[in-house]
């Protein structure tokens, strides 16, 4: 099992997407709504395509510009693969951009976003590739990041929350050992217990909504919306997010977990050129586009600040070169 995303708070649009877009190089890839609140902004990142795995959302609003209180029980931070050997160019480019830099015995670099958020980088023995690849960033493909590897998980009572990481998805290969919540391809959530009397935490500028773990389809989903009734989790709410079908439970602590689909993904209502660039909403707001986009305009927001992408998809957006056979097919592989 990996992850599917990690949806965040926020109170400054303009902060964020400098850090995420313009200092990390991920792509603006989806440009919503909160679908629980039409009037809040939900934004996405990723890379090119926007794959499951790689994708960091927020959610968007003025009145999350106040400072969250990182208490009781929270998910904290975001945790990001980079390419093996790229350690001192993010080192360069972060510090560069004026953010806090610091690398931990383990060679972990820790810093922290423009809302005070812990970012996490992590070398990993893998690189993007092809349309992966963000062609709209200055970062070359091979210092890119690769995706998102985990956060930390802040709960009273370690015990009973690994319990219920282990018995929901034992069947899909989680274990927790050493109070690491492991998940695939070196993904993990790592548990960090605080003190039974410490208030309870409130939402604000960076705190995390909720961490989704990624299944194949809703086969899977059915599969486990049963096994928490029948285990007497507490569950949320199962629901179509358009982009991909979601579960959402919630473990002994009180955080939110979400499980969501792969498919049908983020290019259901644009192309992949495209994304980003439209006001994006599933299609069963469609019948509200129109006062939706009136209401925000009447406060200055337009859904069109992000270009479209007009190149190859090739290095330097070179030109395609054949490659001819010798009984003169014409091959480009």
């Amino acid at each position: 099992m990996q992850t599917h995303h990690v949806s965040l708070l926020s109170g400054d649009i303009e902060k964020n997407k400098l850090f995420y877009m313009q200092i990390l190089g991920l792509r603006f890839i989806k440009n919503s709504i909160n679908q629980a609140n039409a009037h809040m902004r939900h934004i996405y990142y990723g890379d090119f395509m926007g794959t499951p795995g790689t994708v960091v959302t927020f959610f968007v609003h003025p009145k999350l510009d106040r400072p969250r209180v990182d208490g009781r029980m929270f998910f904290s931070g975001l945790h990001f693969g980079i390419p093996a050997g790229t350690m001192p160019y993010w080192q360069q480019r972060l510090e560069t951009a004026g953010r806090p830099v610091t690398i931990d015995d383990r060679c972990l670099l820790h810093t922290e976003d423009l809302e005070a958020i812990p970012v996490v980088l992590k070398e990993v023995e893998r690189a993007v590739f092809d349309w992966h690849t963000n062609f709209m960033s200055d970062i070359p493909a091979e210092k890119q990041i690769t995706g998102v590897l985990g956060a930390e998980l802040h709960v009273p009572d370690v015990a009973a929350t690994a319990n219920f990481f282990e018995t929901m998805f034992h069947d899909y290969g989680v274990f927790v050992k050493g109070n690491v919540i492991n998940l695939d391809h070196e993904q993990a959530i790592y548990l960090q217990a605080t003190a039974a009397d410490t208030p309870d935490s409130k939402f604000g500028a960076g705190s995390t909504d909720h961490y989704a773990l990624a299944v194949a389809s809703s086969v899977d989903l059915d599969y486990l919306w049963e096994r928490a009734k029948t285990l007497s989790w507490q569950r949320e709410l199962y629901v179509d997010r358009g982009y991909f079908n979601s579960i959402y439970l919630i473990e002994p602590a009180g955080n939110r977990v979400e499980v969501a689909s792969l498919n049908p993904g983020v290019t259901l209502d644009e192309s992949i050129q495209d994304l980003g660039t439209t006001f994006a909403i599933p299609p069963r707001f469609e019948a509200s586009r129109q006062k939706l986009l009136q209401w925000y305009a009447e406060r200055g927001v337009h859904f069109d600040d992000v270009q479209p992408y007009t190149g190859t998809g090739n290095p330097d957006d070179a030109p395609v070169t054949p490659v001819h056979a010798e009984h003169g097919h014409t091959r480009n592989d």
